[in-house]
């Protein structure tokens, strides 16, 4: 089994983080919680639960932040001449994991998604363009596959709300555990007036790793707002990641959005598994490609330093047929304190 030691890598820059996050700008910490329960529809299967922790502030620039220097060497790769730093990007620490619909049998149900978890670690960071209003958002994921992180936290809180164990996580993909990464890049356009009471913007996104696709989006937000449209990027979110893309800092607002994406997935380690023998995976030609995402959510501000969020999303079904050909839904949770 992968050993819960090799974690101190990824979570020491987490803690060091909000140690110091009284720094000369304002720092903002934020916390969300995703789960199918908090939609509508409440299925406890696919993308079932996630939580994340994110930080953004100037103590992120020491050398200490490998992963944020590592991307910033990736992008000075990457990216043309002329961009510069918009703010001090954000660290992201998190878990989030998969189920089939019948999680009460323990044997392995082949029609269906198998059990899948990722336990990672992000830095992003906002670029903007020289001589345009359009902007960059890059993002370097380092994580785990495969811990037992996910199923301990999704048993413990089955059982506080009386709900079934969890019986198949032994059949999860790589388990024991595996590396994986993930490199993102986004290209965004905003339409008409940023800085109105009705922004908009389309987003042109890539992501090479453990999720492989390209993919198109547009979005929306309407009512009071005071915060920079350049770190509000809701279509970057997967699954459990990319709280740090919501982080807006101090400022009054009370705002509604939303937005379409839609994106070709060429690989997705989750459902096909990666280098390790997986007891269960789900072969590419028995995948959808072609994906499409939807979401909604409500932003409001009070005590003047926090922030409430709550969002809804959808995705068509990531299996073509069988138990697993189903449309995702959940909803999630966003708080963030400005310091």
């Amino acid at each position: 089994m992968f050993s819960p030691k090799l974690l101190k890598p990824l979570l020491a820059p987490v803690l060091f983080s909000v140690a110091i996050a009284h720094s000369a700008t304002p720092s903002v910490l934020t916390l969300s919680a995703d789960n199918d329960l908090f939609s509508p529809i409440q299925n406890d299967r696919d993308y079932t639960a996630g939580v994340a922790i994110a930080y953004s502030g100037d103590g992120l620039q020491g050398d200490w932040n490998l992963t944020g220097r590592s991307l910033n060497a990736i992008d000075a790769l990457i990216l043309p001449e002329g961009t510069s730093d918009q703010g001090p990007g954000a660290l992201e620490f998190g878990v989030y994991g998969f189920t089939p619909e019948e999680i009460s049998s323990s044997p392995v149900i082949e029609d269906d998604r198998p059990y899948s978890s990722l336990v990672y670690l992000s830095s992003s960071r906002s670029q903007s363009i020289q001589g345009s209003d359009n902007t960059w958002t890059s993002t370097l994921t380092i994580g785990v596959l495969g811990l037992d992180i996910f199923e301990n936290g999704q048993n413990l809180v089955h059982e506080i709300i009386d709900s079934p164990k969890a019986e198949g996580w032994r059949h999860q993909v790589s388990d024991g555990g595996e590396l994986t990464a993930r490199y993102s890049l986004a290209y965004h356009s905003p339409l008409g007036d940023r800085s109105g009471d009705n922004q908009w913007k389309s987003t042109f996104f890539g992501s090479v790793g453990y999720l492989t696709e390209v993919g198109a989006a547009l979005v929306f937000r309407d009512g009071l707002i005071s915060s920079p449209s350049e770190r509000f990027n809701p279509e970057l979110s997967t699954y459990g990641e990319g709280v740090s893309g919501l982080n807006s800092g101090r400022s009054n607002e009370s705002y509604f959005w939303g937005g379409i994406a839609a994106k070709v997935r060429i690989y997705n380690a989750f459902l096909e598994g990666q280098f390790r023998d997986s007891e269960h995976t789900i072969s590419r030609s028995q995948l959808n490609i072609g994906l499409l995402e939807a979401w909604a959510g409500y932003t409001h501000s009070f005590l003047d330093a926090y922030k409430f969020s709550y969002v809804l999303r959808a995705q068509s079904s990531e299996i073509k047929e069988g138990k697993g050909d189903r449309t995702l839904l959940w909803g999630g949770f966003i708080f963030s304190k400005t310091f």
